[in-house]
């Protein structure tokens, strides 16, 4: 089996030998070399073409981010963010990272996060699917944008009626109306159909931007509704207000969010 060609970018030494110590006992891994900073990593990676690069975010010179920013889409590697922080985790999986390690981290979650970087490596064509994804979805969006319909709206007429998503490696066209409610988890959201769910990674405002605003409200955090489905806005515990769907599912109404009471009236 040819082995899987690997860069650490990072400028601390313990981190990098550290590093290096566990790909060591990776049969199928070579390690390629080492840059200990941002511009140097960036340099490495289009001389040495690496598949993965373990990739530190605060580094000199470039950040994680930003060298990964400067790299098409095409050219980038497999990349797991190593790194003493989380805040930058949402940007870096904006940025389709594999993975993000939060130092310290432990011998587990090191091999499950490599692990997962070789089966999409192994998979061969997943970068190119990934970027033909990509790439159809920004055709498709100008004219489905912000709603996703698959006609073309009159000029300065939004059209909400169809909503176009990437989830399982596959993009899904979906009719608005057809979402009951869209749950936030974390760095992903979970669609709520008539008759199935559907995990898609993005953030919950930014779907939100997408939705008709006519018929979905954000009731919570980490909620929107498709009022279409609401049977009945109920009393809750402690003065709060919840929506029961029309099949019983019950949804709390967020104390933000009790402005939609004047909405509904």
């Amino acid at each position: 089996m040819e082995k899987i060609r690997v860069l650490i970018v990072d400028d601390e030494r313990p981190a990098r030998r550290a590093l290096r110590t566990l790909l060591e006992n990776e049969t199928d891994i070579e390690v390629v070399g080492e840059a200990t900073d941002g511009e140097g990593g960036l340099e490495m990676i289009r001389k040495l073409r690496p598949q993965l690069v373990f990739l530190d975010i605060q580094m000199p010179l470039l950040t994680g981010l930003e060298l990964l920013q400067k790299l098409p889409a095409g050219e980038r590697p497999e990349i797991i963010f190593v790194t003493a922080y989380d805040e930058f985790a949402l940007r870096a999986f904006e940025l389709q990272a594999t993975d993000y390690l939060v130092k310290p981290y432990s011998d587990e979650r090191f091999h499950a996060a490599l692990d997962r970087a070789k089966r999409r490596i192994r998979a061969g064509s997943f970068g190119a699917t990934e970027q033909a994804l990509r790439a159809l979805l920004e055709k498709l969006q100008p004219t489905l944008a912000p709603g996703g319909s698959a006609s073309a709206p009159a000029p300065g007429v939004a059209d909400f009626s169809r909503l176009v998503v990437k989830a399982d490696g596959q993009l899904h066209f979906l009719n608005q109306p057809d979402i009951r409610w869209v749950e936030g988890q974390g760095d992903f959201v979970k669609l709520h159909l008539k008759e199935r769910g559907l995990m898609v990674r993005m953030t919950l405002t930014k779907i939100e931007e997408m939705l008709d605003p006519e018929i979905f409200v954000r009731i919570h955090k980490s909620t929107i509704v498709n009022l279409n489905y609401v049977r009945r806005v109920m009393p809750m515990l402690a003065r709060s207000h919840g929506m029961e769907l029309d099949d019983g599912t019950a949804l709390p109404i967020g104390p933000s969010y009790r402005g939609v009471l004047d909405r509904l009236k």
